[in-house]
């Protein structure tokens, strides 16, 4: 039984599948290049179909699994991560390219110098001949790149009486090829666009004027935020198309829901100013020009605010599965291209899920959302950042965007992996990106505020995080990875309790909070506020419940934590009236007091009064997260419907945190086995999944 829910059962090899596996192992030797006295020759390299499918490969050939989906096995021999060129032979490259470039410029602009853009037929220039004193360059490159002097400039394609420039192409960093990882290439042309000044502006939909962006080839930018200091986000008055996503009073509501309650928390990522300027600007062309905003991350946003109101907790399901659909179909389509709205997109399907309590899936989505991260260079500088081939030079405002959404992204790729006790992706060590300043908050957004007392602030505790979530990455290692002895363990537990205070007290003013603040019920139940504080107590919940028994500095910083989450969950309660609007954090927050509670009950080392405060407190939590946290989240309902559920899930994070070599698993579970069979053309063979 899967923590999810799903079980599968091992299938037992059909009499094809054995035969399929002696022919590949036949042929395996004679691939490889196995001579007769047992001396390996030249290995081979796995083959193109299982690299698409994220499949190991058995490098016989044919390979298994192309075997078994009939398709056709190729060899690879060349293992191009062992080739590093020089920096002078790309810059020679890039200087060729450049040249070229103007080469044909000015030819077109010599053969027609009346209109340049007027060819008839769709026929490509001749190419360029090579200088006198230039040499052909004999490189392992030639089969991937087009030969020097033919179209590595502006193709000029004659069509219909008109001509198409493609955008120049510049080598990225730690690719070998002009336009980035070949996982991800554009399938659209770049349509001809009139030329607009720097500072040109056109019209929207509601009447206002919106801001153009050109880029330095003479070709309009999209519609960009130029400086979200000035930026006013204004929504139609008049509904011209009651079709369009943004009249859609449940989307409205559910983003609303999203943004008031749950942002930013565990939401970092999701910028509110640039998706909510690209959610109302970009609607009617179905967000293809928007950076920072799609249809698949709007739905997977619906998703979960829909979750916090009742009226609209029927919709949720229906969000899901129009999100996962449209991201699967992204995620695996060779010619789709790497955007940063995706990543948001499988990081939010990924809270839905954590909040379902289906861990695997949550580690699914979240493994796929860093692989498309890390596939766009979105841990580098956001100027290198490989998402699009039109977006020409970026802003200031879209470069903080850009931080502020990574750091993000790393905020809760920790908070997952701290709850499913598995090793975090991103680290500071491997990140060049800025730090995340503080952005203002742009007009128009009100409707999507939380309405409260004091002035958001973002940057400020997302550093303060990114340090605490440091702590816990080393310590991770440190206690349940490299000691075997539980007094050394708890050793290092109380190394990492004195670093985790000395950090609380070294915070600043405006992040520090006492026993007086959370007496406060307009600051404690803020949760643009307490969100932090959250944070803090479940880190130290996880890290000192499993010694509680072991160590008594563990028991007593277990049960001050558990005096301040009553406290917060009583302020909520009084303040809201009920817990309909709950964030993930307290759910989690919730279940880890009640283990703890439950582990002192056993332990039997309390007073008497200490035993009835106890047992008061877990009726306390056991009623909120039984009674009061569903439907807003389904994991309480899963708890008490499958007995083995806890049993299984405490496992599974046990196991995973104790592998030291544990890596992403990026399997797919069975509901995908319907898209591969649809991009492969097989049929599904229970017998023998895909996977």
């Amino acid at each position: 039984m899967r923590p999810d829910g799903i079980s599968f059962s091992e299938p037992s090899p059909s009499p094809s599948t054995g035969q399929i596996t002696s022919q590949s192992r036949a042929n395996s030797n004679k691939v490889q290049g196995t001579n007769d006295n047992g001396n390996a020759g030249k290995k081979r390299l796995a083959c193109n179909n299982c690299r698409k499918r994220r499949k190991k490969c058995n490098l016989a050939y044919p390979c298994d699994g192309c075997v078994r989906l009939k398709l056709k096995c190729n060899i690879n021999e060349e293992d191009l991560r062992r080739k590093r060129y020089t920096n002078a032979y790309v810059k020679s490259l890039e200087e060729h390219i450049t040249q070229l470039e103007m080469n044909l410029k000015s030819l077109a602009g010599q053969v027609y110098p009346n209109n340049s853009h007027v060819l008839k037929d769709k026929t490509y220039l001749p190419s360029l001949p090579l200088a006198n004193n230039e040499k052909k360059i004999d490189s392992p490159l030639a089969p991937i790149l087009p030969p020097l002097g033919s179209q590595l400039g502006p193709s000029i394609i004659r069509d219909a009486g008109s001509i198409t420039l493609s955008k120049k192409k510049v080598f990225l960093k730690g690719s070998l090829y002009p336009e980035g990882p070949v996982t991800y290439k554009s399938n659209s042309s770049i349509s001809q666009l009139p030329s607009a000044s720097p500072s040109a502006s056109i019209g929207s939909a509601d009447g206002s004027s919106v801001s153009l962006i050109s880029n330095a080839d003479g070709f309009e930018a999209e519609k960009r935020i130029a400086d979200l200091k000035t930026t006013v986000i204004k929504r139609p008055t008049i509904v011209t198309d009651p079709n369009l996503i943004i009249n859609d009073a449940k989307i409205l509501k559910a983003l609303s829901n999203f943004y008031k309650w749950l942002y930013p928390g565990h939401f970092t990522f999701v910028h509110r100013e640039s998706f909510l300027y690209g959610f109302f600007n970009h609607a009617k062309n179905n967000y293809e020009d928007s950076n920072y905003c799609s249809v698949e991350l709007i739905y997977a946003m619906c998703a979960v605010g829909s979750r916090l109101s009742p009226d609209l907790q029927n919709m949720s399901e229906i969000y899901y599965e129009k999100s996962k659909m449209m991201l699967l179909n992204l995620v695996f389509d060779e010619d789709s291209i790497s955007r940063i709205t995706t990543v948001q997109a499988l990081l939010c399907l990924a809270f839905y899920e954590l909040g379902r309590g289906s861990y695997q899936l949550a580690w699914y989505f979240s493994g796929l959302a860093m692989r498309v991260g890390h596939d766009m260079g979105f841990q580098l500088d956001p100027k290198d950042w490989y998402t699009d081939e039109s977006s020409g030079k970026l802003t200031k405002s879209e470069l903080e965007i850009r931080s502020r959404i990574y750091w993000g992204c790393y905020i809760a790729d920790h908070f997952i992996c701290l709850m499913l006790g598995r090793t975090a992706t991103l680290s500071v060590s491997n990140s060049t990106i800025p730090e995340s300043d503080e952005l203002p908050e742009v007009e128009g957004t009100e409707e999507f505020r939380f309405v409260g007392k004091h002035v958001l602030q973002i940057s400020l505790p997302l550093k303060n995080l990114i340090i605490l979530s440091r702590f816990v990455q080393i310590f991770t290692s440190k206690i349940f990875i490299e000691s075997d002895d539980t007094i050394e363990k708890v050793k290092y537990l109380n190394k990492f309790n004195g670093q985790v205070y000395n950090w609380r007290q070294s915070l600043p003013d405006l992040l520090k909070w006492s026993k007086e603040l959370l007496e406060d019920d307009d600051v404690s139940t803020d949760p643009t506020i307490s969100y932090f504080w959250y944070y803090y107590y479940i880190v130290r919940l996880t890290f000192n419940r499993p010694f509680m028994k072991d160590s008594d500095e563990a028991r007593i910083v277990i049960v001050e934590i558990i005096d301040d989450l009553k406290k917060l969950f009583e302020n909520f309660k009084r303040k809201f009236g009920s817990y309909k609007k709950a964030t993930i954090f307290q759910l989690y927050a919730c279940i880890l007091t009640i283990t703890c509670l439950k582990k002192l009950q056993d332990m039997k080392v309390n007073s008497t009064a200490e035993l009835q405060k106890c047992n008061d407190q877990l009726k306390f939590f056991e009623h909120i997260f039984n009674k009061e946290l569903y439907p807003a989240y389904d994991l309480p309902k899963r708890l008490n419907d499958d007995e083995y559920f806890e049993i299984d899930t405490e496992k599974q994070a046990l196991n995973q945190v104790a592998n030291n070599n544990y890596t992403h698993d990026f399997s797919l579970s069975n509901e995908i086995d319907d898209l591969i069979k649809d991009i492969f053309g097989v049929d599904y063979n229970p017998a023998q999944p895909l996977i």
